[in-house]
């Protein structure tokens, strides 16, 4: 089962939806349909990543190509097909969002599915159409994983476009978060600082404006070129998210990133593209550093520039202030004890209040510190899209006042850089902010959601803290 649902109606989702390996069986093509000799499913038993996927749904957008979309159609919505073994299935959808070929979900082929959501608000199917406009590309949301207790975890899906009126797609469980593999974090490393990554990048992209591009991307994709240094590496795209360098993973080359988001469905590469639009300038990502059987998703600090106006670069160190966590240390580490659901619903609860109650008074019940929308260090906030905080139980003092160029400690425009998580991507961004909640002076990673009320005005939340998982 590929699809999303909205965040109100998990509680009634049939399980009985979901497909996985193990309950089908393949005993060939549907009668009559023509199919390639080879096709590179993933056998049964296989952890799918993105190494198996790719080739799998290429050879799927081949085959429709050379039999049709009528035959490759039905091809495509038969359970037993050959390419529906293992754990994976080929979907296909039109480009207006129509399901054309679900093998296990029949009762919505036919039906348009552009407005599904994943559980945390994603539009997901409307970013598997833009991304497959693109020409070829990954989407990643959030869903339930039956092999793994029906638990939410985060999903990517990779789509191509057949001939212009539908796509292809296929996805698999990314447990880790990330597919972008880097150098590596490792103990002996030396510490950078946030100077330093600025000179890296404006070399790079010195570089880049003396050299043709085919030059400058070659020596951006080197393992051993001049453009890795400790744990700094250049990465590229161009104006539409579409991957041109990154030395640590070639599979994503040329593919689009606009709808790939990390684990917490922060949208990052979108998020770097809209910061080089605007001339570049800092963001807050993350990375994930294994320890001992423990994923530590430790902030980093990226600087992007413009190239020109067709494409951009870009590298990220470990936040200067958090190193320690490069050998799993986590003395005296904020340890986030909230979860993605409880921030999306807090915010969800809020923007319903407000559309149900009216801007006066919701904006007096979120300014009361004890009131109805705060939770501990769980609380909300409202700003309007000029950048003037409307609400605030914690910071009364900046009521009224226009927080639009607030630049933190580190150099990311935190106000239009959640701004433009809402208006072109999840919602979801990353910062680095003090607990004000709990009077505290220290610089503490913190995921935040920010949900439009209407046209004038949204409503923010954020949980504070490292993400720590144990892996497996």
């Amino acid at each position: 089962m590929r699809y999303a649902y909205p965040a109100l109606l998990l509680c009634i989702f049939l399980t009985g939806c979901l497909v996985i390996a193990g309950c089908t069986s393949s005993s060939g093509p549907a009668q009559g349909t023509p199919t390639p000799t080879t096709i590179p499913v993933p056998p049964k038993g296989t952890t799918l990543t993105l190494s198996e996927i790719i080739p799998y749904v290429d050879a799927a957008a081949a085959y429709a190509k050379e039999a049709g979309k009528e035959k490759a159609i039905a091809e495509f919505n038969n359970p037993d097909s050959v390419f529906n073994s293992g754990e994976a299935y080929i979907f296909a959808e039109g480009m207006d969002g129509t399901a054309l070929a679900e093998p296990f979900e029949h009762e919505i082929v036919g039906k348009n599915i552009l407005d599904i959501t994943d559980p945390y608000g994603i539009p997901l199917e409307r970013n598997l159409v833009d991304t497959a406009r693109t020409g070829k590309g990954l989407v990643s949301y959030h869903y339930r994983n039956p092999a793994n207790n029906n638990s939410i975890e985060p999903k990517v899906s990779y789509v191509v476009n057949v001939d212009g009126t539908y796509f292809v797609g296929a996805g698999y469980y990314e447990n880790v978060g990330t597919v972008f593999p880097a150098a590596g974090r490792y103990a002996d490393q030396q510490d950078i600082t946030r100077g330093e990554l600025v000179a890296f990048v404006e070399e790079a992209r010195d570089y880049a404006l003396t050299h043709p591009q085919e030059q400058a991307l070659a020596a951006f994709n080197n393992q051993s070129g001049p453009f890795i240094q400790k744990e700094m590496y250049i990465i590229a795209y161009d104006s539409s998210e579409r991957n041109l360098a990154h030395p640590y993973s070639p599979l994503i080359r040329n593919l689009s990133l606009k709808h790939y988001n990390d684990q917490d469905s922060v949208a990052t590469i979108a998020e770097l593209a809209d910061i080089a639009q605007s001339g570049g300038g800092f963001a807050h990502t993350t990375q994930q550093i294994p320890v001992n059987g423990t994923l530590i998703f430790a902030p980093k600090l990226q600087y992007v520039l413009p190239v020109d106006g067709t494409w951009w670069i870009s590298a990220a160190i470990l936040n200067p202030d958090y190193t320690q966590l490069r050998t799993g240390n986590l003395t005296g580490i904020r340890i986030r004890n909230q979860t993605q659901e409880d921030l999306y619903s807090l915010v969800d609860r809020a923007v319903r209040y407000a559309q149900e109650n009216g801007k006066e008074k919701t904006l007096a019940e979120i300014n009361k510190p004890d009131g109805s929308f705060v939770n501990g260090n769980l609380f909300v906030w409202a700003s309007d899209f000029d950048g003037n905080l409307l609400a605030d139980p914690f910071l009364k003092d900046l009521s009224g006042k226009n927080q639009m160029d607030y630049t933190d400690a580190y150099g990311e425009m935190t106000t239009r850089t959640g701004i433009s998580a809402i208006t072109t991507g999840t919602g979801y961004v990353h910062g680095m902010f003090a607990d004000t909640s709990a009077g505290s002076d220290r610089l503490i990673p913190k995921l935040m959601y920010m949900k439009a009320v209407d046209d004038t005005w949204w409503i923010g939340s954020g949980i504070y803290g490292v993400e720590v998982r144990q892996q497996g």
